[in-house]
């Protein structure tokens, strides 16, 4: 990832790290924390009463009126119970309110922070650990958001309230209960801690069983190929054995604290019961103040049942906030595009003195330089892992150049708005992606909107069309995830197809054909040569046949330019080249091609 800031997160941070996000809902956030002080105010209300009835209405029953005014204060003691249930309903949907549209905006800025993130990214990231960001990190945010926040200025604000209130009635009896809260705040802070290292465990163990799910779906076949179903199942066993480990290791803290807190919820019962009883046997403290003290003690069962589950939630929360925030924070495309340049392109590309490398101090390709002109047909040539794929990516900026300059037209390409210099560029990749949606919705997925008779016209230039028709769905076919359901050609062309609809000024084949046999090749060569007419044209080549749709070959070898000339050029001058392509043409002849 981009930066690792786990371990620094705390609430204060976390509001403002994500205030963009809460900051519309502060309206409806405000009314949550008024509604919830109303539903506690009135909570407050019946310690008073019973403390008030049982020192000033049940020893004088027998004084006329008295009857009526205990009537009175049920009265209306009951009425405040009905405005406490309607109060802490609109305070509910309140606090669920903000958590969901908190979280819907902050997984919509999260999808498109993971749009405008360069490759270099996807390189070092597993999309399973992504997809568990997505999902269920941002699931623990909600969460934080519609009760989290709540219960803890519950437990804070119930606390000191019911403290003061004590304090206004006995003070010394308030602060022999709560001299244990010195105690009990140091035991927080100390399972916080624990907690919030468990909590780092459990939510990178659960990004890396989500990345196993997820690669091992994907890569089923060869799984079923290689008879491996077992050896799956017991690696997927071992991981969720480690996700129980750190499971319980969550929980385990949850019920220490819970205990240690119920512990000195029965110490402070016990406090009230002696001292308190002993200052009513003393005459210093009244029953109907005891009972007050008690019914106080009632009231301070939530902070204390809740604490143990809120500080375990935060801690997820802020676990989860981390985890976010470590791509939210990254630099993407749009952060780095911040030219305009939008002009009709020529297709003229030049290369000076380019290097580049994955890894700092590891060179893919040294000291490049090449220039190809608007609407020329040129070849890359070079054995696997010469830096063909890598050299193409740089065009449209999926990697920035280490040093040296690329231009598009005379102009550096960085002056070049992204959008519109991605836009201008079609790929046709060796392999081929199609969405799980309908053939037509992945031959239009450049160009959205696009009429079906426009579809249908790229559809016939790239010799695809008919085998569509016969579909029973035709266009609405709809095709599996990765193409499944076509073979290789047939997902080629819809993939040129795709391209020709974009309509592209410059276009790259990036070894489009070599998985496929050499019939439906020349079958698909054809089609490559409706597309590259009039476009400037860049073909990744490791079969010769390849070469004859190229007017002028590059010749890479481990990352430098060995050579660059036509066909017969080559042939005369270039032993790598001549030597794999008298190679591959007998391999054909043998073959009977």
């Amino acid at each position: 990832m981009c930066n690792d800031i786990r371990g620094r997160e705390n609430l204060v941070s976390f509001f403002k790290r994500f205030n963009t996000y809460i900051k519309p809902y502060a309206g409806v956030l405000v009314l949550a924390v008024f509604t919830m002080l109303c539903v506690d105010i009135i909570a407050y209300m019946i310690p008073l009463c019973i403390g008030y009835i049982t020192d000033h209405i049940f020893p004088f029953m027998h004084t006329p009126g008295m009857i009526q005014k205990l009537l009175i204060i049920c009265g209306v003691l009951m009425l405040a119970g009905i405005i406490r249930g309607i109060v802490s309903h609109v305070m509910i949907r309140s606090y669920w309110h903000v958590g969901e549209v908190v979280v819907r905006d902050l997984r919509n800025g999260l999808y498109e922070k993971l749009q405008h993130l360069d490759l270099a990214f996807y390189d070092q990231a597993r999309t399973g650990d992504l997809m568990s960001r997505v999902t269920t990190d941002i699931l623990l945010i909600r969460d934080f958001f519609a009760f989290g926040i709540e219960h803890r200025l519950r437990i804070i604000l119930i606390t000191l309230t019911i403290f003061v209130l004590m304090l206004m009635q006995e003070w010394r009896l308030a602060l022999a209960v709560y001299g244990l809260i010195p105690f009990l705040y140091l035991v927080v802070v100390s399972f916080s801690k624990k907690m919030r290292k468990a909590v780092t465990k459990k939510q990178k163990q659960m990004g890396i069983m989500t990345a196993r799910v997820q690669e091992n779906i994907t890569g089923i076949r060869i799984v079923k190929a290689f008879a491996m179903e077992n050896k799956e199942i017991e690696t997927f066993h071992s991981e969720n054995k480690k996700m129980l480990e750190r499971e319980i290791k969550m929980s385990l803290l949850q019920v220490d604290l819970n205990s240690i807190l119920l512990l000195t919820n029965g110490a402070g019962s016990l406090i009230i019961l002696l001292f308190g009883g002993y200052l009513v046997i003393t005459s210093q403290l009244t029953l109907g103040v005891l009972f007050a003290f008690i019914a106080y003690l009632g009231l301070m069962g939530f902070p204390i049942n809740m604490l143990a589950f809120n500080t375990s939630l935060i801690n997820l929360a802020l676990g989860a906030g981390d985890r976010i925030w470590e791509i939210l924070q990254c630099a993407d495309q749009q952060q780095i595009n911040r030219n305009t340049l939008q002009i009709p392109l020529r297709g003229k590309i030049a290369f000076r003195q380019v290097s580049f490398g994955y890894q700092e101090h590891v060179p893919v390709l040294k000291d490049l330089n090449f220039t190809i002109q608007p609407g020329e047909k040129v070849a890359l040539f070079g054995l696997t892992g010469a830096g063909k794929s890598t050299l193409i990516s740089l065009i449209p900026r999926f990697y920035l150049p280490g040093t040296g300059r690329i231009e598009i037209d005379d102009r550096d390409i960085s002056d070049w708005e992204l959008g519109f210099l991605r836009s201008r560029i079609g790929i046709v990749q060796q392999e081929t992606f199609l969405f799980s949606s309908s053939i037509k919705e992945n031959i239009a997925f450049g160009k959205p909107g696009t009429s079906l008779e426009e579809i249908q016209r790229v559809a016939r230039l790239a010799h695809i069309d008919e085998f569509i028709n016969g579909l029973p769905l035709g266009y609405d076919t709809l095709v599996g995830e990765y193409g499944i359901g076509l073979s290789g050609g047939q997902k080629q062309r819809v993939a040129i197809a795709r391209t020709l609809l974009q309509d592209p000024a410059l276009l790259i084949l990036d070894d489009c054909t070599s998985s496929l046999d050499t019939i439906t090749e020349r079958k698909i060569q054809a089609q490559l040569q409706e597309l590259m007419k009039g476009r400037t044209t860049i073909i990744i080549a490791q079969r010769i046949s390849t070469l004859d749709l190229a007017e002028r070959i590059i010749v890479l070898d481990r990352g430098t330019i060995q050579d660059i000339d036509t066909h017969p050029g080559l042939m005369k001058r270039n032993k790598l080249y001549r030597k794999t392509y008298e190679h591959q043409l007998a391999h054909l002849h043998n073959n009977g091609y």
